[in-house]
């Protein structure tokens, strides 16, 4: 995709009442998607949310666009690879899921079509927890599976330090920019990540601060990066047990540890561990048996609708 029409995708998202879907469905209006900021006025009787209004706004975009078109080619001289949803490398899991129309990223984003598992749990998991998935991320990844967490306290961060303690690589999907470190204290952790070829990635633009709502949606994120989800630790409340809500709704197979291993907070998890498709494992071994091992490969754009 041209930065151009990435930019155009970016403003579009911008305009009140038209989100990421929204706007991927404008953006393929026309052949050439620059047509858009002509747009005639009979684009208000082929889409219900295009009213007088919005069509104004779209057809006066161009100085949005042209600024952020300055700031992409800012972000890329530094380093920040933003990908469009009709790129080869944009993951096809991510594009059936959640489908933000631009993905940003720092490192290596290779990583993003590899085998992967996730990690989720309480920022109040206990020492016991964090030892365990420290752990089994570190010997997952010693099995060549790239670790996907949300850099948060807890759980998170001790499945990306076990990752790093085998010099593999780690995912850090983000609910800021990946230019702001949250929580702060995470900083040291996120640049080892970069400087070890992991990734930072995030659905929202680099310089964004912490919002609520961004975290749920990173959360979904995580969830379509994975070929299955390691639930650590939780009390039945929070983030933690919405992302286990968008796993189940993305298939993904959902792995927690077994009940004799001392982890808390747990009655979150002893909720999650009675479902049917729930596996209780001790050792990435016990994961490793039932996870496929063969991920699934990137389909040609043609072959998506």
């Amino acid at each position: 995709m041209k930065l151009t029409h990435k930019a155009l995708l970016a403003a579009l998202t911008d305009i009140s009442g038209i989100g990421d879907a929204r706007a991927y469905e404008l953006y393929n209006h026309f052949n050439d998607p620059e047509d858009l900021l002509s747009a005639p006025a009979s684009l208000t009787g082929k889409y219900h949310y295009v009213d007088e209004t919005t069509l104004t706004q779209i057809q006066v975009l161009d100085d949005e666009v042209k600024g952020y078109l300055n700031r992409f080619n800012t972000y890329e001289s530094n380093g920040i690879r933003i990908i469009g949803i009709k790129e080869d490398r944009y993951p096809e899991a991510v594009r059936a899921g959640p489908a933000p129309v631009l993905l940003y990223a720092k490192g290596n984003v290779g990583l993003l079509t590899g085998d992967a598992i996730g990690v989720s749990g309480s920022r109040e998991t206990n020492e016991a927890g964090q030892r365990w998935i420290e752990s089994l991320s570190a010997e997952l990844a010693e099995n060549g599976y790239t670790l996907v967490s949300g850099g948060a306290r807890g759980a998170d961060t001790a499945a990306h330090r076990g990752a790093l303690d085998t010099d593999s690589s780690t995912i850090a999907v983000l609910g800021t920019g990946v230019n702001v470190a949250y929580p702060p204290e995470n900083q040291t952790l996120f640049d080892q990540i970069i400087d070890t070829g992991g990734l930072l990635i995030s659905m929202r633009q680099p310089d964004a601060e912490p919002t609520r709502h961004a975290f749920l949606d990173r959360n979904e994120l995580t969830a379509a990066l994975s070929d299955g989800m390691i639930f650590v630790a939780t009390d039945g409340n929070g983030g933690t047990m919405a992302q286990y809500e968008m796993a189940l709704d993305q298939d993904r197979p959902i792995f927690v540890p077994t009940s004799n291993l001392d982890i808390a907070p747990k009655d979150g998890v002893a909720t999650i561990r009675e479902a049917d498709a729930t596996k209780s494992i001790d050792t990435a071994s016990d994961l490793l048996a039932t996870l496929p091992t063969d991920h699934a490969e990137q389909k040609n754009l043609d072959e998506w609708t």
